[in-house]
């Protein structure tokens, strides 16, 4: 993962998802998170398009249910991730 990006990543998913930087791993899903309902979802989807300019698919969002998703997404969109 570029630094950049990964550094990036991780200030969004920290923010949004009130999670320390130790507990954000790709396994980490949204069963696990109690933060991480709906809204928390879209304020995470949209800080994401905002910082890396791109749009997920409506498919994409509903298919997120791990990091590991949300990185697949960035991926397949050409994010350096």
């Amino acid at each position: 993962m570029n630094s950049s990006t990964e550094k990036r990543l991780m200030e969004i998913l920290t923010k949004v998802l009130l999670l320390d930087e130790s507990e954000v791993n790709d396994e980490l899903s949204r069963d696990e998170v109690e933060e991480w309902d709906s809204l928390a979802h879209l304020m995470l989807i949209n800080e994401v398009e905002s910082t890396f300019q791109v749009t997920l698919s409506d498919e994409d969002i509903m298919s997120i249910r791990t990091i590991r998703d949300l990185k697949r997404a960035l991926k397949k969109l050409g994010v350096n991730i």
